[in-house]
């Protein structure tokens, strides 16, 4: 069984030095990805990261305290100012920004080593108003009530064309930047995402694929779809379910058009609301997360 994290771009996945773009748990040690969620009306996280049996724990500290989380770890080095690690953060609805986007809900932030260190760390989340550049960790209280889910992947750099390609299909709204003129000339999709070049041709979809940057080699696979406004094929019942070839559960909000599917090789089936999710009840109403398994 496979895990798919819907977070606007999807992702299917199979002791910290200073001033290094990596994915990072509770604790501060480096970590090839890791999955947090939170639950409706509730601080404290659950994690589940990558190792040789992954499991979800109850993450460290509460997840509006700026100490012990994967999380504030980091996203550290994108709050206050790492003079080697160079950003890109995009949102719908940025901190201290009115609503910025209608075409896209993609929220994430892309952490690069702009030295000779070959690492850099994609984080995808759900929360409006989250992540203010170079302005302290603060969580929005207006979100508390919300259920929301956050995902990190640890990344070579040759990844990056292809992580950039992904995202740019969503139409982000970048509100913050300063990846340095040699990254921007040396990758030239990143360059296009920073720049706002237009998608024009067809395809209006972008299907990337990649493996995240393992210390013990044990890397994981990771596809990332983005979907332009201008293609109009429904991201589970048409995307997913060809492209993966399999059936597919999915939890997602009440009014995403897609319908269950209960005909044919490959089935779509939405799954019913609220949710037990270990001692928490979720309803769909409630959750910005949208995930799906395959």
């Amino acid at each position: 069984m496979k895990f798919i994290a819907v977070v606007c771009v999807l992702i299917l996945l199979k002791t910290s030095t200073a001033q290094v773009a990596t994915c990072q748990d509770d604790g501060g040690a480096d970590t090839d990805w890791f999955f947090v969620y939170k639950p409706p009306n509730l601080l404290n996280t659950k994690i589940v990261k990558s190792g040789g049996n992954p499991t979800w724990n109850p993450s460290a500290r509460n997840i509006d305290q700026d100490a012990d989380h994967s999380i504030f770890r980091t996203m550290e080095n994108f709050i206050r100012d790492q003079p080697n690690i160079k950003v890109l953060a995009y949102s719908n609805d940025p901190p201290n920004l009115l609503p910025q986007n209608e075409k896209s809900k993609a929220k994430g932030v892309l952490l690069v080593h702009s030295g000779a260190d070959d690492k850099a760390a994609w984080f995808v989340h759900t929360v409006p108003k989250f992540l203010a550049h170079l302005g302290g960790y603060s969580w929005p209280a207006a979100e508390t009530p919300k259920g929301h889910m956050f995902l990190c992947l640890l990344l070579s750099k040759a990844h990056l064309n292809s992580v950039a390609k992904a995202i740019r299909y969503q139409e982000p709204f970048i509100y913050a930047n300063n990846l340095s003129p040699a990254l921007l000339t040396q990758y030239n999709e990143l360059s296009n995402l920073a720049t706002g070049v237009e998608i024009r041709v067809t395809p209006f979809l972008e299907h990337a694929k990649f493996t995240t940057k393992s210390a013990n080699g044990a890397a994981a696979n990771i596809q990332a779809f983005g979907k332009h406004k201008k293609s109009y094929s429904d991201m589970y019942a048409k995307v997913l379910k060809n492209k993966l070839g399999a059936s597919i559960i999915i939890w997602a909000s009440s009014d995403t058009k897609s319908k269950s599917i209960c005909k044919g090789q490959y089935q779509l089936r939405k799954v019913t609301s609220p949710l037990q999710l270990a001692d928490s009840q979720v309803s769909r109403e409630a959750d910005s997360a949208r995930w799906a398994v395959v």
